[in-house]
């Protein structure tokens, strides 16, 4: 989870990319980099609701691994309802895991589908209060 002040997309992306990055379970950072910035360039992450979800599915990517930026400022990531984005989750991907990855994908997009699930988010001030925004959604007491 890393808070992130800027409001330049690039250097949004690049900031968590290189945090998720330093994972053990991605071999070749830079390669990691590289596939999110490119899939960026393709068609925004940017799904709406103030959420984007940039993803890569490479082979030097291990195991699952997912990061999560929260910017309380907002920024344009060219979103499909051009509301700034205030929360990315980032997906790196085993390239083997496609069926694998539609689900994870599904379980983050229901949980950021949430408005109280984001608001908590934004308003979390460390991982401790983000971890129970999110429990708190799964034990029912935020739907």
């Amino acid at each position: 989870i890393v808070w992130l002040e800027t409001t330049i997309r690039e250097d949004f992306i690049r900031e968590l990319a290189g945090f998720l990055s330093t994972a053990p379970e991605i071999s070749n950072p830079e390669e990691f980099i590289e596939a999110i910035i490119e899939r960026e360039k393709i068609m925004s992450t940017g799904i709406g609701l103030g959420l984007a979800i940039p993803h890569a599915k490479i082979a030097s990517v291990k195991d699952f691994v997912l990061a999560m930026g929260i910017s309380r400022v907002g920024l344009d990531f060219g979103a499909i309802d051009d509301l700034p984005v205030h929360i990315v989750v980032m997906i790196a991907t085993p390239e083997r895991e496609k069926d694998n990855y539609v689900r994870v994908l599904a379980k983050v997009v229901r949980i950021l589908k949430s408005e109280d699930v984001r608001k908590g988010l934004i308003e979390a001030r460390d991982a401790g209060a983000v971890e129970e925004v999110i429990r708190q959604w799964y034990s029912g007491q935020i739907e």
